[in-house]
């Protein structure tokens, strides 16, 4: 199931400039001035403007018809305004503004039709001011590309009716965060977010075994969309307890066309999630619609480690110090030993190794079971290197803790590390049990009874502090995706152990 949160900022259209003629387009980023036309004697300016109010969710729509060398309103003015969402026309409608100013609040509500209502009732009731239009449908909970088509009907006397009506038409881009729940294999369920700036995403998938995330959206691919779209910005949010996906560096493509790295930009500046940032520019934008003939309206984007094996990475919550994990932290097991390499940078000084004191915390399950102070060698050449002993009944996600790096309390960082299952072999009858039960031909008490069987036979290993008191019915479907996943080889032992610790942690499986 996928969860959506969202973001109640309206980010709106950057202009093409075409300036002195009736017609103007614009698209992208920002309060948007349209380009200064010509009406009957006056050089006049459309400006549009956004601001919401976080606490009910409506956003508002500022349009403003002025003067442009005084800066006053142009008096009398009746805006003909459509907003089309998608292929479908909200609404289209008149509006008479004596003050030239033409204020709509778009309201989320449960309304399946666009309704412009009552402003006084409804303004007061939210307190509004009663000269605003009130927009109301179940439309604008969602975020994504509206398109404002607005006309300029009379000026300076609503009887004044232009012989040739001035034309504007904007995109507006409601920024949309949808989160979408993975199976992160050994490091257990994790949500994964995009944030879209252009338009709504229409599919999202996730990978495991290539570490890849794929989404998309809908775009015209025409020259007239390149010319409308200043930018196109898509965020990706990480969980930082996805080890997975806490790698240096990532590859990305639009429509199978591989990405500038200088298009991708890594934050981990925030303190639970890492932010990847896609930001293409319309130049890059065009060059793409030049060499290339697509036959979809979409955007496919594609995100993963740019090669295998990469350092895990990560910033101090101060953004002074950064950490690189070079290695060690791969196929790791209970009763092995772990060889941690990892250096110390200085965000401040371009990533220069520095010579600094820090603490190092080994947790499970949140309780600590290594320890240590040093001081880093503030050479390059000379990684950190921790070798430290997997205790024989620890299994799921390790964490290692970095605290107060130069002495500062808020100079802290956590890489969670996945501990691989006991390498002995499963036997096929287990994986075919999983199978059909993740198909639902047999009950949880054939299920039950394999995997009782690896327990006993110490193939999974299951601390006793995990196992629950009490039981429950309800298995999460993941973990029968998971269970079918694995029977049919597409995920390793280590992603299927994880959801039997999971059941028996929760108590909603117990074992005789």
């Amino acid at each position: 199931m996928k969860t959506k949160i969202w973001i109640l900022t309206l980010v709106l259209a950057s202009v093409l400039t075409i300036s002195l003629i009736p017609n103007s387009l614009g698209h992208g980023l920002g309060t948007e001035t349209m380009p200064p036309v010509m009406i009957e004697g006056k050089e006049a300016t459309l400006e549009v403007g956004s601001s919401t109010m976080i606490d009910t969710g409506i956003k508002q729509i500022t349009i403003k018809l002025f003067e442009t060398s005084s800066d006053n309103s142009i008096k009398n003015t009746t805006f003909e305004v459509e907003l089309i969402k998608g292929d479908d026309s909200l609404f289209t409608n008149s509006f008479e503004r004596d003050d030239g100013i033409l204020i709509m609040n778009l309201v989320p509500s449960e309304k399946q039709n666009v309704e412009i209502i009552n402003q006084e009732t409804f303004a007061s009731f939210f307190g509004l001011a009663s000269d605003q239009f009130n927009v109301e449908g179940k439309v604008f909970e969602s975020g994504g590309l509206y398109k404002f088509n607005i006309k300029i009907i009379t000026i300076d006397s609503f009887s004044n009716i232009l012989s040739e009506s001035i034309e504007y038409n904007l995109g507006i881009s409601i920024p949309e965060t949808t989160y979408y729940e993975i199976d992160g294999g050994e490091f257990g369920p994790q949500k994964i977010g995009i944030i879209t700036y252009f338009d709504q995403i229409t599919e999202f998938n996730y990978l495991g075994d290539q570490q890849e995330i794929q989404f998309s959206f809908p775009f015209d691919w025409m020259q007239e969309t390149i010319d409308q779209s200043t930018v196109v910005h898509e965020e990706i949010l990480i969980p930082k307890t996805f080890g997975s996906l806490l790698i240096s560096n990532f590859s990305v493509t639009l429509n199978g066309i591989e990405l500038d790295e200088d298009l991708i930009n890594i934050d981990d500046f925030n303190s639970d999630e890492r932010i990847v940032h896609i930001i293409i520019s319309q130049v890059t934008l065009q060059e793409i619609f030049d060499t290339n003939e697509f036959t979809t309206d979409e955007i496919f984007i594609h995100v993963k480690p740019s090669k295998p094996n990469l350092p895990l990475t990560g910033i101090t919550e101060n953004g002074q110090f950064k950490i690189n994990l070079l290695s060690g932290f791969n196929d790791i097991s209970p009763n092995s030993t772990a060889l941690f390499e990892y250096e110390i940078l200085d965000v401040f000084l371009k990533d220069r190794p520095m010579k600094v004191p820090y603490d190092l915390k080994i947790l499970h399950e949140g309780n600590e079971i290594f320890s240590k102070s040093a001081t880093s060698s503030g050479t390059q050449s000379e990684p950190e290197i921790l070798e430290f002993l997997i205790p024989t009944n620890v299994s799921g996600v390790l964490e290692l803790q970095f605290e107060r790096l130069g002495d500062s309390d808020y100079a802290r960082l956590n890489f969670p590390i996945a501990i691989q299952s006991n390498s002995s072999v499963i036997p096929d009858w287990v994986k075919n049990t999983a199978g059909w039960w993740a198909g639902g031909e047999i009950p949880d008490s054939a299920f039950v009874n394999g995997i009782q069987y690896l327990i006993k036979e110490g193939i999974i290993i299951i601390p006793e502090t995990e196992q629950g008191d009490s039981t429950s019915t309800v298995i999460p479907d993941w973990v029968k995706n998971t269970a079918g996943w694995w029977a049919g080889g597409e995920i390793p032992d280590s992603a299927f152990v994880n959801g039997i610790q999971y059941l028996i942690k929760e108590g909603i499986i117990t074992m005789s």
